[in-house]
């Protein structure tokens, strides 16, 4: 283990850096130096392409532009990457086999000094391209061929089609995922937000926040908001406020704007 644990934290919310940040200067016997904070897959990529080396990155899966399986196929990845993410469903059975571990948000401590237990001891004999050549095989098993155009619901015992024009936005209720159409009629569905995010073409659909996945064609009006972020006024009315967090601002104006 070298004197120092140099670490890179990819990430989007703030918050969440600095629980990381805490959990793990309060972990004993190991040292470490957060080089790096990004937010992006683009920030990520820009910095790893300028050659930086940290021993261990942790990454979120859900960024401001993206999901960081993106970041394996633009530049080389030159260390292990312990992943987060705040759905404990969401494809943890292939983060298991194909990363060094995962972490559930908020984080265990346990959870924490167990994985990086973990990447000591496989440093002793790692093979470090074909973990990667493992991570980039992930990475392509989440990019679609082609984007999803309509889904299948039930409803009444009965099997409703719905086309992808008629969605509103999906958003998240009591840990379960809703499909809300224009004409106000809502469904659940039997997916995850991450995995419409991946599944939708990003041009038409925005990933506003962890609760909800807006149309653009739903989006009428953008207001100001407490402490610097944006209301998103949707139609059909949301059962709660869609919030673009300070962060993201920039994100979604580009994304607004395209």
């Amino acid at each position: 283990m070298p004197l120092v644990l140099k670490i890179a934290i990819i990430e989007d919310e703030a918050s969440a850096v600095r629980r990381l940040s805490k959990e793990l200067s309060q972990l004993k016997d190991i040292s470490f130096e957060i080089i790096a904070t990004l937010d992006s897959v683009s920030e990520a990529c820009q910095w790893l392409s300028q050659e930086q080396s940290p021993d261990l990155i942790f990454m979120d899966i859900q960024l401001s532009d993206g999901i960081s399986f993106e970041i394996f196929k633009r530049v080389a990845v030159p260390c292990p990457v312990i992943f987060v993410t705040a759905y404990d469903e969401f494809a943890l059975q292939a983060f298991k086999v194909n990363s060094l571990d995962y972490l559930l948000k908020p984080i265990d401590p346990r959870e924490l000094r167990s994985a990086i237990d973990k990447y000591l001891s496989q440093q002793k004999d790692a093979k470090p391209q074909s973990y990667l050549n493992q991570l980039l095989k992930l990475a392509h098993q989440f990019k679609p061929e082609t984007y999803r155009s309509s889904f299948l619901v039930s409803f009444r015992q009965k099997m409703l089609l719905i086309n992808l024009q008629e969605v509103a936005y999906f958003y998240v209720k009591e840990r379960a995922v809703f499909l809300k159409r224009k004409d106000g009629k809502e469904y659940v569905i039997e997916f995850f937000l991450d995995e419409l995010t991946q599944q939708l073409d990003p041009a038409l659909f925005y990933r506003a926040n962890r609760q909800f996945l807006v149309a653009r064609s739903s989006i009428f009006e953008i207001e100001p908001y407490f402490t610097g972020r944006l209301l998103l006024k949707v139609t059909p009315e949301p059962p709660s406020p869609i919030i673009i967090s300070k962060e993201k601002i920039s994100d979604f104006k580009k994304w607004a704007d395209y």
